[in-house]
């Protein structure tokens, strides 16, 4: 198969590459740092045939870059199978909102909600135009509705991720092109640890998963799914399931924040 994964040189999008390319897929890699990309591509190079992974630079809250993704992946594979939005960031500022730098507010609003919907609309029409194709957005801690203080702007920008796949589904429809969220549950990485209390890292440390051991479940069922409107979820611990009168997934069962994730240049 053919599989691009945004914000794909560290952490979970890193480990998401990794068991594709296991798998025998080729992989394009992207990150908004050239050093990332170039660490990250050389060291899957090492591992496996070069001709199966390739790598860019790509911002994805840039329009220009998306698009600029989206054709190096038409050069490099001729069609795309496979698209996961995985950059995200929590823009590493861990306060309530009147605390809060204006930067760290537009660093994750443009990377998880503009970047997730540039990146749909550029592949989009890559993949109504070959007839096939799957695009799968990653969840977060928010994405059912559930919050806690000092996380709102990306629980915000999670919660918004479910009502795209809704909206391209209907979108979508009878187009043969796949729209899927994926939930990764706690996924242990630099975005949740860094700048965190004690007792939220001694917390991760015993309940997160390790970015591999997630991405090991994950990518059989991404490569394997059919039809439209999926959701692939990492399977919560026991005692964490679904919230009552909430729906969605528990309220631990996300991405970055208290799920895995990004550096906000992954």
């Amino acid at each position: 198969m053919n599989i691009v994964i945004t914000g794909s040189s560290k952490g979970i999008g890193k480990a998401l590459a990794n068991r594709c390319l296991i798998e025998g897929d080729r992989v394009l890699i992207s990150s908004r740092s050239q050093e990332n990309v170039n660490t990250t591509l050389e060291e899957f190079q090492s591992k496996y045939p070069k001709e199966n992974v390739f790598g860019t630079t790509c911002d994805v809250s840039n329009a220009n870059d998306v698009d600029a993704l989206v054709s190096l992946a038409k050069e490099k594979f001729g069609k795309i199978d496979i698209w996961i939005n995985n950059a995200g960031t929590n823009g590493f500022d861990r306060n309530n909102l009147v605390d809060m730098q204006v930067s760290s507010i537009k660093a994750v609003v443009d990377t998880n909600i503009l970047g997730t919907l540039l990146c749909c609309r550029a592949v989009l029409k890559v993949m109504l135009e070959q007839g096939s194709g799957h695009i799968f957005n990653m969840e977060g801690m928010g994405a059912n509705g559930m919050t806690m203080p000092m996380m709102l702007c990306y629980a915000m920008s999670k919660r918004a991720v479910p009502m795209i796949k809704k909206a391209l589904v209907l979108e979508t429809q009878g187009k043969n092109v796949g729209i899927h969220d994926i939930s990764p549950g706690m996924v242990l990485t630099d975005l949740i640890l860094k700048n965190a209390p004690p007792q939220m890292r001694e917390f991760m440390g015993k309940m997160a998963n390790p970015p591999e051991v997630v991405a090991d479940f994950l990518v059989p069922e991404i490569r394997k799914v059919e039809g439209t409107d999926k959701l692939i979820q990492f399977p919560r611990p026991e005692g964490m399931g679904r919230p009552s009168g909430m729906g969605g997934h528990s309220p631990m069962g996300g991405h970055p924040g208290m799920g895995g994730g990004n550096n906000p240049h992954p």
